[in-house]
């Protein structure tokens, strides 16, 4: 048995073939105003005689709040939330319709199932063939809109991520061919080297300097993180040589990197590179190039301005919710900052999910920012931004509850997401915002 979302127009039943007793209405009698000229159902619509089908009692529960799909086959909007609540607005059966019915119930659902695939979280794997089809025979992506598209609409295996990210975060040009991604293989992790090679050769001198003082307060600050980070991750698991790679890779950005140094939480963003790329040299390139990409948001001028326009994003799509938060005093959106300097990776229920996110909320590039005049002082607008939103409003009915900050901060702890629903309905706003930049 399953529910069929269909109107009572739908029904090809006469009002005299339904035993229906006005206490398992919802509504009264005067308050149905169905006419028999409503139901425009043919009798050459049956796939078999009148004679044929024997008239029987049937149990209905209609449940009239919602609308339901007619002939325009408009689909009700779909709001994600976190758990997804039992749909309402259906006719609950407990026999089945006569055989014609039931087909074009059947072809209907399958139609509607289908729609909501994608905004369900399931999504096609990608396959190789797929990806060396966007390839010439030098090895040069000639097609770089289905590249995008894949990391878009498409869950990726592993090896293929692999070389699907070192694109993503530019340790390959995306024109580059074969011959020309091998040489910078290889120059790349020349100059890599060159730089591990220079602070461990400062941390050995004797004599105490500036340089050794950086470099040793750098080290002190990341060897509280690194055994922290993953540690239930099988690339960690019984591999101390990993933590290591991870520690040397983060003192020698913050070494070759200055005026940026250590920020808390690299160390979590730099893991998602190791584990995915499974190459030093790609994943240290990778992350280099991220965070330098991003670097205003890892200073707290920068980052404040990202969370002010998170809350005028909040204020526009949901006034209520807004209100409400400013109420408890969160208004400043300091309870999602994590959220965005991690890529939202705490917030995932599974590592996986976390790099399908962290891929996605990159794949619309930072270059890719909505130009914007008008929103208050937010003038730049990304994906990660309209994602804090889509969680919020999926959570609304939990926030509009909340009585203090501390309710606020204690859900920021907890939450975890299980699927790709809110991203969805991220992508959705950021594509109408992006119409009217």
């Amino acid at each position: 048995e399953c529910d069929l979302p269909v109107k009572e127009s739908d029904l090809p039943v006469k009002e005299s073939d339904l035993h229906i007793k006005e206490s398992d209405l919802s509504v009264k009698e005067s308050d149905l105003s169905v006419k028999e000229s409503d139901l425009s159902v043919k009798e050459s619509d049956l796939s078999v005689k009148e004679g044929d089908l024997p008239v029987k009692e049937q149990c209905i529960d209609v449940v009239p709040e919602e609308k339901l799909p007619g002939g325009s086959r408009d689909m009700p909007r779909y709001t994600p939330s976190l758990q997804h609540s039992p749909s309402r607005g259906v006719l609950q059966k407990d026999r089945p319709p006569s055989p014609s019915l039931f087909d074009r119930s059947i072809e209907f659902l399958k139609r509607e199932i289908d729609s909501l695939k994608f905004t369900l979280g399931t999504r096609p794997m990608l396959t190789h063939s797929e990806w060396f089809g966007i390839f010439n025979s030098d090895g040069q992506m000639i097609d770089t809109e289905s590249y995008r598209h894949f990391l878009l609409e498409y869950d990726w295996p592993s090896e293929l991520l692999q070389e699907g990210w070192k694109y993503l975060f530019h340790y390959y040009d995306i024109l580059s061919n074969h011959q020309e991604r091998v040489l910078k293989e290889k120059e790349k992790e020349k100059e890599l080297e060159h730089l591990l090679v220079a602070w461990s050769q400062i941390l050995e001198l004797e004599k105490v300097n500036v340089e050794k003082t950086r470099v040793e307060k750098l080290l002190y600050l990341i060897n509280k993180d690194v055994p922290r980070t993953d540690r239930d991750h099988d690339f960690y698991i019984g591999k101390p040589e990993n933590s290591e790679i991870l520690r040397d890779l983060l003192v020698t950005f913050c070494f070759a990197n200055p005026d940026i140094g250590y920020v808390q939480g690299m160390n979590e963003v730099l893991s998602l590179f190791l584990v995915t790329v499974e190459n030093k040299v790609a994943a240290y390139w990778g992350f280099s190039n991220y965070i330098l990409r991003n670097r205003l948001f890892f200073n707290s001028t920068g980052l404040m301005a990202k969370l002010n326009g998170i809350a005028e994003l909040t204020n526009v799509h949901d006034a209520e919710l807004y209100t409400k938060l400013k109420q408890l005093d969160c208004s400043n959106m300091l309870f999602c900052q994590r959220w965005i300097l991690l890529g939202f990776k705490r917030e995932s229920k599974t590592f996986d999910m976390a790099v399908k996110i962290f891929t996605m909320i990159n794949s619309l590039e930072a270059t890719h920012y909505i130009q914007l005049h008008g929103l208050g002082k937010c003038e730049l607008l990304s994906l990660d931004m309209f994602l804090v939103v889509a969680i919020l409003i999926a959570a609304r009915s939990t926030i509009l509850s909340f009585s203090d900050q501390t309710d606020v901060y204690q859900w920021t702890g907890k939450l975890k997401l299980t699927d790709m629903s809110a991203i969805c309905h991220a992508r959705q706003m950021y594509q109408e915002w992006a119409k009217r930049a």
